[in-house]
């Protein structure tokens, strides 16, 4: 087991620690603070983790779930970082088991300028609290973490289920997560969620993320309402610069790429995009229907609208055709990865609803304009 680590003072060694505080519990970074916690943990001594988190309740039922769930807590990587909220750093317990899920058990911490950092409060997630007196209900930061959780687990009904379900459409969750996961975008290790509280029922979250595929690194913001039964709830979504950055990143070939526009019916649609004089669907397109059948399966009573485009060149006939072709092959993907016939309309419109001119204003081709142009959409929000 390690031995408790004696944190680094960062003050002249002929000043003294303030008053009352023992040189054994004034830390100047949360990484020792953290360490010697962990140590304490591991030790299994309610009164010297007491001595940290200054609760003996909570401390007790911590060192309880440590001992059931056979969790040992003997390294100082037991702790993840969160991220903050007005000040207060948070981390969560790492350590995993069939009850005690990441996330569930956290810990925030601050630094004051008398006592160094120190715990703040010890959190556990109601669902693992019988006395409601140790529970601690989610706030802005906790929701934050758990949207991106679900959309880093792909799992879009819990993501979901922490969006206004009025005001963030599916569309647009859905054009985030398969960004997400195309770029296979993480969240950064260190600060990675910083929450800034407008008034007692509004919030916003910039969350830092990175993209090893894509070499990038960006952020998405999150604005957040506090419900009347007390909830806090995503209402907007922006992830614009992840998105430019990773069009940019992807647009290599003769296909275009970005996998959510603006909808001419109003909102947003999801787009698969396809070859010239192609109604085969491209490889990319295979994986974002992946997810988007994922999506659908996870709420069967919705249902969607493929409508399939073509450029100009060709007849209106032919276009119609192939554009029609393009919204039936996309249906057919979905019925083979288990979408329920039911759910999906198909319609093809041909080139009467460009995205981007097929000529520019000189009379010359646009051959960037059409390939924006050959895709089909997908609006689930009707």
């Amino acid at each position: 087991m390690p031995q408790p680590s004696e944190p680094v003072v960062a003050r002249d060694p002929q000043s003294p620690v303030p008053a009352g505080i023992p040189r054994t519990e004034y830390f100047t970074t949360p990484e020792a603070l953290l360490a010697d916690l962990a140590n304490r943990l591991a030790s299994g001594k309610a009164d010297r983790v007491s001595e940290l988190t200054g609760d003996s309740p909570r401390t007790a039922f911590l060192l309880e779930l440590l001992r059931t769930n056979k969790v040992s807590p003997d390294s100082t990587e037991i702790w993840s970082d969160v991220g903050v909220m007005s000040g207060v750093s948070r981390y969560q317990l790492a350590a995993a088991s069939s009850t005690l899920k990441p996330g569930s058990v956290s810990i925030d911490i601050e630094r004051t300028k008398s006592e160094g950092w120190k715990v703040k409060a010890l959190r556990f997630d109601p669902l693992l609290v019988k006395d409601t007196a140790l529970a601690t209900p989610p706030d802005a930061l906790d929701q934050a973490r758990r949207f991106l959780d679900g959309v880093l687990s792909h799992d879009f009904k819990a993501a979901r289920t922490l969006t206004d379900q009025v005001k963030v459409t599916h569309e647009r969750l859905a054009g985030m997560c398969i960004v997400f996961e195309e770029g296979d975008y993480r969240i950064a290790p260190k600060r990675p969620v910083v929450v800034t509280a407008g008034t007692e029922d509004t919030a916003w979250a910039i969350v830092k993320i990175r993209s090893e595929k894509d070499n990038l690194d960006s952020e998405i913001g999150l604005e957040m309402e506090r419900t009347a039964g007390g909830d806090w709830t995503i209402h907007t979504l922006d992830f614009n610069k992840m998105l430019e950055g990773h069009v940019k990143a992807t647009n290599t070939g003769n296909v275009f790429y970005s996998p959510i526009v603006k909808s001419a019916k109003g909102g947003e649609s999801i787009v698969l995009y396809f070859e010239f004089d192609k109604a085969e669907l491209h490889p990319r397109a295979l994986h974002q229907l992946d997810i988007i059948a994922s999506l659908l399966k996870s709420d069967p009573a919705r249902k969607m609208r493929i409508t399939g485009h073509s450029d100009a060149l060709g007849t209106d006939d032919y276009n119609v055709r192939l554009s029609a072709a393009r919204a039936k092959n996309v249906r057919a993907r979905l019925l083979e990865l288990g979408v329920a016939d039911t759910q999906i309309e198909t319609t093809g419109v041909g080139s009467k609803a460009p995205l981007d001119p097929d000529r520019r204003a000189d009379g010359s081709d646009n051959p960037e304009g059409r390939s924006r142009n050959r895709r089909t959409e997908i609006y689930l929000d009707f």
